[in-house]
């Protein structure tokens, strides 16, 4: 029976397309935007985790800063001037005496220079860092190997590259063959690790630079071989500067610990930096505060489908009673050859419901393309689930129930002998 009512609500609806569209319009784009927006919502959700969860939830990452006093001073009048800042190696050795909760702590030091092969060149960021830098940050060769401990005490020339240093250099053999220059001296590639995947906001403050084409070489060899000052040019005039550490990995061995091992370190380094020339990364609680940020898009984004549902069941109700009105006549007719309310009310409620279904179905799709549409301007990539497909569709269902009771149910009670005399 109900496939019957079915197939004659698809049929009603059929003879009238455009009225049917126009009625389906509110379900359609509200279905729509909850399929785009909790698809984006769910992409951008797994892309930060997954980069949060590449740099440990066991980590806090502290960063070197330029301060900005440091940017406006003035120079000397020979044009030169040397600035001090960053981590220290006494910052290192302050956090691993005095914080027990920290179980490791990595030195790392940047140098931005160029790396040649033959006569194509790349400004990279060097990264010197020890061994168990690729351990701690989670740090997997595609090819190769990374660094080990022999190579920092050897102070060793060798270096893993991130493959996209590989595509910049337009480099199609084997990686493992290829030496980079690196100032004046020569560095041969043991490992290549994969890109970060996809970008967020959050990659200045956790240190990932996607413009920088980083290059991994034993701490002690930059150290000894690249140094720990650089000059630069700055508005006319030579620049030196001098940072012992750019970077402090530390770990603690349980996630629990993370917030007081940060407090800790704050007030080491409020201790012996009076310039604000650090900032304190701790990607667990980047990753609480987005789940907190996803908690609040959950709230709003039911709101905002359900206005938009709304307007569409209004629109619903609307052409549903008219359409009872212009099927009066039809209605005597079936009361008349023995039909019950309850058959009326379920003829009329079924094509409702079917409506409705009609426009979620037609939202899903508009959904899915505005899905790949908005990933063509954004930097995440969506993600459709099916339990957003199902919920979408379950709602333009329950539109259609709730907004086409009472035009059934005023259709049911109609008095059949005036609704014969029905012109």
């Amino acid at each position: 029976m109900i496939g019957e009512l079915v197939t004659e609500a698809l049929r009603n609806l059929a003879r009238h397309k455009l009225r049917s569209l126009l009625t389906a319009l509110g379900i359609i784009f509200g279905i729509a935007s909850v399929i785009s927006m909790v698809s984006a919502g769910e992409g951008a959700r797994q892309a930060i985790l997954a980069q949060i969860q590449e740099l440990g939830t066991g980590n806090i990452l502290i960063n070197a800063k330029k301060p900005p006093a440091e940017e406006n001073a003035k120079k000397s009048d020979d044009g030169e001037q040397m600035l001090e800042y960053g981590l220290t190696f006494r910052d290192l050795r302050q956090i691993r005496a005095t914080l027990p909760l920290v179980t490791d702590a990595l030195p790392v030091h940047d140098v931005k220079d160029w790396a040649w092969f033959k006569s194509r060149r790349v400004e990279a960021k060097i990264r010197g860092v020890t061994s168990r830098y690729f351990d701690r940050l989670r740090l997997s060769p595609i090819v190769g190997r990374v660094l080990d401990d022999d190579d920092e005490f050897a102070r060793s020339r060798v270096c893993v590259v991130r493959a996209r240093v590989l595509r910049e250099a337009r480099y199609v053999g084997d990686p493992l063959k290829l030496q980079l220059k690196i100032g004046s001296e020569y560095y041969q590639v043991v490992g290549v690790l994969p890109d970060f995947a996809g970008k967020n906001p959050d990659r200045a403050i956790l240190g990932i630079d996607d413009r920088a084409l980083e290059v991994y070489v034993p701490f002690e060899t930059v150290v000894d071989r690249l140094g720990l000052s650089k000059g630069t040019w700055e508005s006319g005039s030579f620049e030196y500067s001098r940072t012992e550490l750019h970077q402090i990995v530390c770990t603690v061995a349980h996630e629990d610990d993370v917030t007081a091992a940060a407090r800790g370190i704050q007030a080491i380094l409020a201790k012996f930096h009076q310039k604000r020339d650090y900032e304190v990364a701790v990607p667990v609680e980047l990753l609480r505060s987005r789940a907190q940020a996803q908690r609040t898009f959950d709230v709003v984004l039911p709101v905002i489908a359900g206005i938009a549902l709304l307007v569409g069941g209004i629109g619903i109700l609307n052409i549903m009673l008219a359409s009872v009105t212009e099927r009066t006549r039809e209605i005597g007719i079936r009361r008349a050859i023995g039909a019950s309310q309850w058959d009326i009310t379920l003829q009329f409620l079924v094509e409702t419901v079917t409506l409705a279904l009609v426009g979620g179905l037609l939202g899903v799709v508009l959904g899915v393309v505005g899905v790949h549409v908005l990933e063509q301007f954004t930097e995440w990539t969506p993600v459709i689930t099916p339990g957003s497909v199902l919920v979408s569709l379950g709602i333009s269902g329950a539109t259609g129930v709730v907004f086409g009771l009472y035009p059934a149910r005023r259709a049911a009670r109609m008095d059949p002998v005036r609704a014969l005399r029905s012109e």
